[in-house]
C-alpha cells in the first residue's frame, strides 16, 4: 500500500496531536487488537503481555505525542498515527536480571518508547470494501514487543505437538481455554529469499506461504477473531517483517468453509480437520495472491523513521546510542527497528539458530546462514528450547560483514537502468530531430516507438521499474524542469504528461550528449551519419533497373564498360549490366553525340536515325514481319523525346530490392519483382465469413511460421500453414501457404508494410515488417466485399 514515493504524505495537510482522552481510547483499541482473553488469567503469556502492555502505556500515554495524519490513497482515506521520539533516553530496562531463562529474556524487552531520536508510524486506521475500520499496528511498534512465545496444546498428546524447537517459526498452539491471555494476531513464517519481493512491493504469494515453515498454521477461528489481519516474518528472525490481511477469498474459503466448521472445543474432527483444508489452498502449485501487505518494511513509511533517526542519531566513540533490541542485536534508532538481519531496506536475513533436526538443509538452499562455533547463548524453557541468542556484538559485526558482502556482489553485477534510461532518451531525441517527425506526438507512442527502440540491442534491457522513477511521466517531467522538452497534458487535464510537444536543439545537455556519442562512434571505426540512420526503421523499397539486349549492344558497338555498369555509384551493380533509368538515358545521348546525329537544321532539334540505332529500335522482328509484312516504317528522323520512349520500351526489365535507409541493395534480378499475394474468400458453405490466404512472403526474407503466429496473436484469429494447398496453385519448394479466419487484407497489408495508416485494428501498431507496398497484390474472389463489414 505504501510502497509508492510520497504515499505517507498524499493527500495530508499538517500532522495534529491527539488529545489525552483520544489517546487513552486509541490505547485500549490497540490492546483489544493485539490481545484476546482475560487480563486476570494465570497463562504462561501473562507475563509477557503485561510487559507488552506496559510498553503500550507508555507509548500512547506517557511522554511524547501521538500525532495524527489524514491520507487519501487510491485504496480510500485512512488516518494515519505517528509516536514522537522520547524525551529522555532509556539506556536499558531496569529489571533485576537474576532469576530463570525466561525471565532474563523477558526483562530484556524495554517497557518504554525506545526510539530516542525519531518519530515512527505506529497504527493505521482504514476501512475495507465493506466500509468496515480496521486498526492496524505498524512496524515500529510490533519490533518493540516481545514475540509471542509457543504455548502447549492440553488436548494433544502427539509427539509432534509437543515439539517446540523451531520457535519462533511456529505458531501458538490452539487451546481450550478461551480467557486465556494471548496474542491475537497471527504470523505466517516465509523463506528469507522471499522477502525482497515484499520489501519490492509485492504482495505475498500462496505459493510463498509454504506449510514446512508453518506446521502449525493458524486455525480458522484464530484468524477470524483477527479479522483476517496477519503479520510476516523470515524463517530465523522473530522480527516481523511485515503486516497485512488475508486475501478475501482465501479467507473465506478457508475460515467459513464447511471442512473448517468444525467445533473449536471438539479433538476429533474427522475429515473436517482444518489442517487438511489447507491442502491446495496455499503451497506449492498454487496461484494467486495470498496475503495483500499494508505495510512492510522498506516502505514508504519506513522511510518517515529512516530520515530523522540517521540525521538525529546520538554516536558516542563510534557506538550508536540508544535502547537494544534483545533479539534483534541492534539499537531500535539505527532504522532497521534494531535488527541486523534487516539490511538497508533491500532484504531481511535469518539473525537465529534453531535446533539441526527441527529443519532440514534444504530450507536454507540459496540462503546464507551464519553461525559460529562458540557462542555466549541463554536457552530459553517452556517452549523456547531450540533458540540461541548470539552474542550481540560479533553477531552484529558478522551480519554486517554479510550485509557488505552482499552489496558488493550487488553492485558489481547491478545494471544501472537509470543511466540506460538516460542514454536512450537523448538518443531518442536525436532521432525525432534527424528523422523530422511532426510534433506534437502522444507519449505512449514516443515511449514504444521511439525511447524503447533506441535501447542498444547488444546491451542490458531497460526496466523501468528499476529505475527510480518507476514510470515514464516523473521522468519526462523532470526533463522538462530541466528544459530540454515540452510536455502538455491531456485535455480533462488528468494526465500531466500526455503528449511531447517540444524539444530544446540548443540545450547543453543534448548537444554535450550528441558530442559523446560522435566521440565514441569516430573512436569505434563508425560513421556517425550512417549510425545515425542506421538507428531508424529499416524499410524495403523496389527500385526499377534496366538491361541493354546483347543485339542492341553489340549492332551499336556501344562501349561494354557503360554497358555491364562498370562505373555505377553501388559496388553491388558494377559489372552486372543493371542499368538505372538515368544511366541508359545517357548511354543513348553519348552515341548521338558521339555519332553526330543531331540536325542542326531541325527547329524542333529533330534526332537522325543512322542505320544502327534504326535496326535496334525500328526493325521489326521476324515473327512481327511475318504476321504483318506491309507493316514496316523505318524513320530517317524523329524527335528526341519519341527516340528516347523508344529505346527504354527495348530495353530488358530489371529491379534492385533495397534496404533504406542507406541505399544497400539486397538482390537484383531481371523481370518484374515476386509479388506477396493475398486472397480473400468465402468459407466454404457459408456466405459470411471469409478465409484470408497468403503466399509469397519467403522472397522478401519473412518467416512463414513466425509471420502465422504473430498474426494469429495480433489479430485473434486462427492460422495454419499448408505446404501442398489442395485445388490452388502449386508453390515452390520450400514454399508455403498461410490460411487465417477472417477477412484480413487491409490488416495483412498494413503489417507487411508497417504503416498503420492502412488499417484501424489494433494490432498493426509496432511491425516488425517493411515490404514495398507495391509487391503487395491483393484478390478479391467474386463476391467478397473490398472491406469487411464491421
Amino acid at each position: 500500500m505504501f510502497h509508492k514515493p510520497n504515499s505517507c504524505t498524499q493527500g495530508s495537510k499538517k500532522d495534529f496531536p491527539l488529545r489525552k482522552s483520544d489517546r487513552r481510547k486509541l490505547r485500549d483499541r490497540v490492546i483489544e487488537t493485539l490481545f484476546t482473553g482475560s487480563a486476570t488469567s494465570d497463562s504462561p503469556t501473562a507475563s509477557w503481555i503485561d510487559r507488552a502492555e506496559k510498553l503500550i502505556d507508555d507509548a500512547f500515554i506517557g511522554g511524547g505525542e501521538i500525532l495524527c495524519r489524514k491520507l487519501k490513497l487510491e485504496s480510500g482515506n485512512v488516518t494515519l498515527f505517528l509516536r514522537t521520539a522520547s524525551e529522555q533516553s532509556h539506556a536499558a530496562t531496569t529489571e533485576p536480571s537474576s532469576g530463570d531463562e525466561q525471565r532474563i529474556l523477558m526483562n530484556s524487552f524495554p517497557i518504554t518508547w525506545p526510539y530516542t531520536t525519531s518519530t515512527q508510524p505506529i497504527l493505521l486506521e482504514m476501512e475495507d470494501i465493506d466500509r468496515k475500520l480496521h486498526l492496524v499496528p505498524l512496524l515500529p511498534l510490533l519490533a518493540a514487543l516481545p514475540p509471542p512465545p509457543v504455548t502447549q496444546s492440553t488436548n494433544s498428546t502427539d509427539s509432534s505437538t509437543n515439539d517446540t524447537n523451531d520457535w519462533p517459526n511456529t505458531q501458538i498452539r490452539s487451546t481450550n481455554n478461551t480467557d486465556e491471555r494471548r496474542y491475537r494476531i497471527p504470523s505466517i513464517t516465509i523463506h528469507p529469499s522471499t522477502s525482497k519481493y515484499l520489501i519490492r512491493g509485492a504482495h505475498l504469494m500462496k505459493c510463498g506461504i509454504l506449510l514446512q515453515y508453518n506446521p502449525t498454521f493458524s486455525p480458522p477461528w484464530t484468524l477470524r477473531q483477527s479479522k483476517g489481519l496477519v503479520s510476516i516474518r523470515i524463517l530465523d528472525n522473530p522480527q516481523i517483517l511485515a503486516v497485512g490481511f488475508v486475501e478475501r477469498t482465501l479467507f473465506r474459503e478457508y475460515c467459513y468453509s464447511k471442512k473448517t466448521n468444525a467445533k473449536r472445543d471438539g479433538i476429533s474432527m474427522g475429515s473436517g480437520d482444518w489442517k487438511d483444508s489447507l491442502n491446495g489452498l496455499v503451497g506449492v502449485d498454487t496461484k494467486g495472491v495470498g496475503v495483500e501487505i499494508v505495510s512492510c518494511y522498506g516502505d514508504d513509511l519506513w522511510k518517515i523513521g529512516l530520515g530523522s533517526s540517521n540525521s538525529n542519531a546520538k554516536i558516542s566513540d563510534g557506538v550508536l546510542l540508544g535502547v537494544t533490541n534483545p533479539l534483534g542485536g541492534g539499537r531500535y534508532d539505527d532504522g532497521n527497528f534494531g535488527n541486523v538481519g534487516f539490511c538497508d531496506g533491500r532484504i531481511a536475513v535469518p539473525i537465529l539458530e534453531v535446533g539441526q533436526d527441527d529443519v532440514s538443509s534444504s530450507d536454507y538452499e540459496g540462503v546464507e546462514t551464519l553461525q559460529e562455533p562458540e557462542e555466549q547463548s541463554i536457552e530459553a524453557v517452556d517452549g523456547m528450547e531450540g533458540l540461541k541468542i548470539s552474542n550481540q556484538t560479533e553477531t552484529t559485526e558478522k551480519l554486517t560483514s554479510y550485509a557488505n558482502e552482499t552489496s558488493d556482489a550487488t553492485d558489481e553485477n547491478e545494471i544501472d537502468h537509470n543511466a540506460i534510461l538516460e542514454a536512450a532518451f537523448y538518443s531518442s531525441l536525436l532521432q525525432l530531430l534527424t528523422s523530422k517527425t511532426p510534433l506534437p506526438v502522444p507519449v505512449s507512442t514516443y515511449s514504444a516507438k521511439y525511447l524503447m527502440s533506441a535501447v542498444p540491442q547488444s546491451g542490458p534491457r531497460l526496466d523501468m521499474k528499476q529505475t527510480t522513477y518507476k514510470k515514464i511521466g516523473p521522468f519526462l517531467l523532470e526533463k522538462e524542469s530541466s528544459g530540454v522538452i515540452k510536455i502538455a497534458p491531456s485535455k480533462d487535464k488528468k494526465d500531466k504528461c500526455a503528449f511531447l510537444i517540444g524539444i530544446e536543439k540548443s540545450h547543453p545537455d543534448l548537444l554535450a550528449f550528441k558530442r559523446q556519442w560522435k566521440r565514441e562512434m569516430e573512436e569505434s571505426g563508425q560513421d556517425p551519419t550512417l549510425a545515425m540512420a542506421d538507428s531508424k526503421k529499416k524499410k524495403l523499397a523496389v527500385v526499377d533497373l534496366f538491361l541493354i539486349p546483347r543485339r542492341i549492344s553489340d549492332g551499336m558497338q556501344l562501349p561494354e564498360d557503360e554497358v555491364k555498369a562498370m562505373n555505377a555509384k553501388t559496388e553491388e551493380r558494377r559489372g552486372t549490366g543493371y542499368l538505372t533509368k538515368t544511366e541508359c538515358r545517357a548511354i543513348l545521348d553519348n552515341y548521338i553525340q558521339k555519332e553526330g546525329l543531331t540536325d542542326p537544321q531541325s527547329k524542333n532539334k529533330m534526332i537522325l536515325i543512322n542505320g544502327p540505332l534504326c535496326d535496334a529500335l525500328y526493325r521489326p522482328s521476324k515473327k512481327n514481319k511475318a504476321a504483318d509484312p506491309d507493316n514496316t516504317y523505318y524513320p530517317t528522323s524523329v524527335s528526341c523525346k519519341d527516340l528516347i520512349d523508344q529505346w527504354m520500351s527495348k530495353m530488358d526489365a530489371g529491379h534492385a530490392l533495397v534496404e533504406m535507409p542507406g541505399s544497400k541493395i539486397l538482390h537484383l534480378s531481371r523481370g518484374e519483382p515476386k509479388p506477396v499475394d493475398i486472397e480473400v474468400e468465402f468459407r466454404q458453405g457459408n456466405k459470411k465469413k471469409f478465409l484470408t490466404r497468403i503466399r509469397g512472403m519467403e522472397e522478401y526474407g519473412v518467416n512463414a511460421e513466425l509471420l502465422c503466429n504473430d498474426v494469429s496473436t495480433r489479430f485473434a484469429c486462427s492460422g495454419s500453414v499448408e505446404a501442398s494447398p489442395v485445388g490452388r496453385a502449386a508453390l515452390k519448394k520450400g514454399r508455403v501457404e498461410l490460411v487465417f479466419q477472417g477477412h484480413l487484407s487491409e490488416e495483412l497489408t498494413a503489417l507487411l508494410t508497417g504503416d498503420e495508416k492502412l488499417s484501424t485494428h489494433g494490432g498493426v501498431k509496432g511491425s516488425e515488417f517493411s515490404l514495398p507496398k507495391s509487391v503487395i497484390k491483393v484478390n478479391l474472389r467474386k463476391g467478397v466485399p473490398a472491406s469487411k463489414k464491421r
